[in-house]
């Protein structure tokens, strides 16, 4: 049984929308003996008016009840006269048939916390594994109290049952607001609060039943399941199907573990959910779409009757929060991949979800650096999915200048890894290839004259583009004012906080290497050119160089920026950000020519 009680002041007029409140609750729609149920829901708006608190009280017609999945419901409801100055306050109560799990408390919000409390007792029958984050105290208080219950059977008889219960009060105050942004992946980890995961069950008269497991037990426990392990020796439903892949013909492992994928992917396309289980398999084969686990279990099914030899990489994702390093925990997992023996000691991973990467790239979600493969054989079953594969952008540009400051050349650039895949997404999501090229112009302030792309609809590690383009210097009098690099990196340090509370995360390592060659007027010698670049982080993870030299009336650009570091702590964010200004302010230097 919980019992919530929550009240916020709204400082400012965009703070009213924390007045629409939203709760969900297991509520399935199978006959479930299973369930839970919201009741005495109470809740006010205090308002100064005439210098007397006015107090608005929400009716019961504000409540709503909504379905959000087949296994989840929600009460939604509005507290009324709510504006800026006012105190609004909210209250529930939850009962829960779930009694092995109790749900997270979050003490940190996205807005500021003045007080926060979290009162619980837990009956000696029952032993929880306690998990604390964050960086703020909560100051737990752990003590025993006396706990009486009323046991009623079928019969009308009814027993009186005392116990010791444990009390757990957590209390925090003035916790800072902990706000999500573009380079955090899941905010949750970082607020302070505390987990709960039920470790065993000490009944009287019962033996002990643990539900601590090892992680070893853990692989155990998924193998037996009927939707996650009996699903690994599922048939393959397209065997007589793959005979036209004629795989025997086809000498290299990758090549063949392509074929199958490309030719899966043309009978199940994913639906954009992640999954662990595949209870919905033959459902997916049905209808043609299905969750990335329906898919994976499949395409091994297909891997193993072309005796490849694969196997399950359990994991949480990074958006839903990385796995708890003090214990090991089954509910923190919630999807997997495929990982695939490319010879005998090394795997390549692959994902029912990718549709615009390849073998190693996998959505950027997905490349958590602790993920277990679940293989027998193995000694140490944990990888390191978060440096996988590579991600590049190799460039050439060739242009020449004239005199009235017209620039006109060709661009090559091969896009490998992430960076193939996020340029077939903007392809993709272009209403045509001449959106794309008109979006393309405006970003580089170019003009297109021709372009051509290889290997866009290739199931491969890379996309190839060429194109032919012009573009205006700034001509002043004998001067030419230009940007040598023609193609910029980045416009502006892409981090704008002076401090920040987060870590800093980024997706995958990168990897820019831009090569330009420009071809000076006749009649026309350097003014003014950029310097050399050297520069690094303290770390020595993130590496720009920039180097200009001139041979005759052809100046050489070469830049180059490397970055490794995936997450960097809240302390380090002013070199990082430091770093990142001197990169933006080279990417924009200007070099001017003048006329002789």
């Amino acid at each position: 049984m919980y019992n919530y009680e929550v009240k916020i002041k709204v400082l400012k007029s965009e703070g009213a929308s924390y007045a629409n409140i939203e709760i969900p609750y297991y509520s399935t729609e199978r006959n479930s003996p299973l369930k839970e149920t919201i009741n005495q829901i109470d809740a006010s708006a205090y308002n100064l008016e005439g210098g007397k608190v006015v107090r608005t009280k929400m009716k019961r017609d504000l409540i709503f009840k909504e379905r959000l999945n087949k296994n989840y419901e929600q009460i939604k409801f509005s507290i009324p006269a709510v504006r800026e100055g006012t105190v609004f306050e909210y209250q529930y109560q939850l009962i829960s048939d779930l009694y092995y799990s109790i749900n997270p408390w979050e003490a940190q919000k996205n807005i500021p916390v003045l007080l926060t409390q979290c009162d619980i007792v837990i009956p000696e029958y029952f032993q929880f594994n306690l998990e604390m984050r964050g960086i703020h105290q909560l100051n737990p208080e752990d003590k025993s109290c006396n706990q009486t219950f009323h046991i009623q059977y079928q019969n009308g008889e009814t027993e009186m049952i005392n116990c010791v219960g444990r009390q757990l009060q957590f209390t925090g105050k003035e916790l800072p607001a902990l706000r999500a942004d573009n380079y955090v992946w899941c905010a949750d980890d970082y607020r302070s609060g505390v987990n709960f995961e039920l470790r065993g069950l000490n009944f009287p008269g019962s033996v002990y039943k643990s539900f601590a497991h090892t992680w070893t037990e853990i692989d155990k426990i998924l193998l037996e399941d009927e939707e996650f392990g009996s699903l690994l020796k599922m048939r393959n439903p397209y065997r007589e199907e793959m005979a036209s892949l004629s795989l025997d013909k086809l000498a290299d492992r990758q090549e063949k573990i392509t074929a199958i994928y490309t030719f899966l992917k043309k009978k199940i396309s994913w639906n954009s959910q992640y999954k662990l289980y595949g209870g919905e398999v033959k459902k997916a084969i049905k209808n043609g779409t299905g969750s990335n686990a329906d898919i994976n279990f499949v395409l091994m099914s297909m891997l193993q009757d072309a005796q490849i030899p694969c196997y399950p990489v359990v994991m949480s994702r990074k958006n839903v929060g990385i796995l708890p390093l003090t214990y090991p925990s089954i509910q923190k997992l919630n999807t997997f991949i495929v990982g695939i023996a490319d010879t005998d000691s090394t795997f390549v991973f692959l994902d029912g979800s990718v549709t615009n990467g390849y073998l190693n790239t996998l959505p950027p979600v997905l490349m958590v650096n602790r993920a277990r493969l679940i293989n027998n054989n193995r000694e140490d079953n944990w990888v390191d999915l978060s440096k996988l594969g590579k991600h590049q952008i190799r460039s050439i540009v060739k242009a020449r200048i004239d005199t009235d400051g017209k620039i006109a050349g060709s661009r090559q650039a091969g896009y490998t890894g992430q960076y193939a895949a996020e340029f077939r997404q903007r392809y993709q999501a272009a209403k045509d290839s001449a959106d794309f090229i008109q979006k393309l112009e405006t970003e580089e302030n170019i003009k297109v004259t021709k372009y051509q792309t290889t290997e866009l609809n290739s199931f491969s590690a890379r996309v190839m583009e060429t194109l032919e383009f012009e573009k205006k210097a700034t001509v002043n009098n004998n001067l030419i004012y230009l940007n040598p690099m023609v193609f910029l990196h980045v416009s502006k340090c892409p981090f704008t906080q002076s401090e920040r509370q987060l870590p800093l995360e980024t997706p995958y390592p990168e990897q820019l290497i831009q090569v330009t060659q420009l071809t000076i007027p006749e009649g026309y010698a350097l003014d003014e050119i950029p310097q050399s670049l050297n520069a690094q982080t303290e770390d020595k993870e993130g590496v720009c160089r920039y180097t200009i030299k001139q041979e005759g009336n052809q100046l050489f650009i070469t830049y180059s920026f490397n970055y490794n570091k995936l997450i960097h702590l809240a302390e380090e964010y002013k070199g990082v950000k430091a770093f990142w200004e001197l990169v933006a302010e080279k990417n924009n230097e200007i070099l001017v020519l003048k006329k002789i």
